[in-house]
């Protein structure tokens, strides 16, 4: 998967072409070795975090070797605001990683004011959706 899709509940306008439009989605493509700068804190906060909570107990270390249930965005979100991490680093990496990887209607650079436009719940499901998709797949044969 070299891409996601990532839904607005809260379009923000921006301009396309000398337009006002709504937007109603952001693309994200994966990550390279160009941003790994961004991304390697946040994985490291991620790890952590699942580190805080125990993340070898309970259900997961139940599971037979080999089967791994996939994370979802909001169980990455839940993970990261329960662990003892600094919210505010990861979402300055976010940031720095999107103006990157993301695209407004998957068209126009999504930059920092448009960032500053966003609903805050659609930036974390943009970070979750991020983390689940392209991090956590990586990191959860290790974990």
């Amino acid at each position: 998967m070299s891409e996601i899709t990532v839904e607005l509940s809260t379009p923000f306008e921006y301009a396309l072409k000398g337009e006002m439009e709504k937007a109603s989605f952001i693309t994200l493509a994966a990550p390279t070795f160009k941003q790994i700068d961004k991304i390697a804190p946040i994985k490291q906060a991620f790890v952590s975090a699942i580190a805080d909570l125990g993340g070898g107990s309970g259900e997961a270390a139940k599971q037979e070797p080999g089967e791994v249930e996939a994370i979802t965005g909001p169980q990455v979100m839940a993970i990261l605001y329960q662990s003892k991490g600094n919210m505010s680093q990861v979402f300055l990496f976010a940031q720095a990683l999107f103006k990157e990887v993301a695209l407004v209607d998957g068209e126009v650079k999504l930059t920092t004011p448009l960032m500053e436009k966003m609903d805050i719940v659609d930036f974390e499901r943009m970070l979750g959706e991020y983390l689940a998709n392209f991090t956590a797949p990586s990191l959860m044969d290790g974990l």
